[in-house]
């Protein structure tokens, strides 16, 4: 188990860190492109085409280790004004509907990348790729931020970060 663990953690940190270096690139690109065309060549249609897969791959392969490091979005307005237990209780709820979406959208996005390499679809850009190839990140993302949010239920910890609040009472502090 222990073993499966380090490897999932190094998939996780691995994906944030291909993330990371996908930015490094498109800035790159895109400041080359700018470049090009200001000297009046004609820059290359693979730039754009690059530039649109990462924008794609880029959140889908940050968003696990975001929810891990708990620097995804949520909204806090309604959570402020409830009771300690009611922000429990409200918060253990979100989770469980964090997992549910996140688990809808993982098991929607397998069959549509399987549907992809079934029928051999192609996305025809500047250069042709297997459809599948492209979008199957989306599926693992979602499943990876189930698991982390479901990391989170089982240890009773607060995935908001705010407010002090946990599903579990554990303050050792009053």
């Amino acid at each position: 188990m222990r073993a499966l663990s380090k490897a999932y953690d190094a998939v996780l940190y691995g994906m944030a860190w291909v993330a990371g270096l996908l930015m490094v690139a498109m800035m790159l690109t895109i400041c080359i492109d700018v470049v090009v065309r200001n000297l009046g060549y004609q820059s290359s249609a693979h730039f754009f085409t690059f530039t649109e897969y990462a924008l794609l791959l880029v959140p889908c392969l940050g968003a696990p280790w975001l929810v891990r490091e708990k620097g995804h979005v949520f909204v806090e307005i309604l959570l402020m004004y409830l009771s300690r237990d009611a922000r429990k209780a409200a918060t253990f709820l979100i989770g469980v509907a964090c997992v549910v979406v996140c688990l809808t959208m993982a098991w929607y996005g397998f069959e549509v990348t399987a549907n992809n390499f079934r029928l051999d679809d192609k996305d025809v850009r500047s250069f042709d790729a297997p459809r599948w190839a492209l979008v199957v990140c989306i599926p693992v993302s979602f499943l990876m931020m189930a698991i982390e949010f479901l990391r989170f239920l089982a240890r009773g910890e607060n995935f908001l970060g705010f407010l002090g609040v946990t599903v579990h009472d554990e303050d050792k502090e009053r």
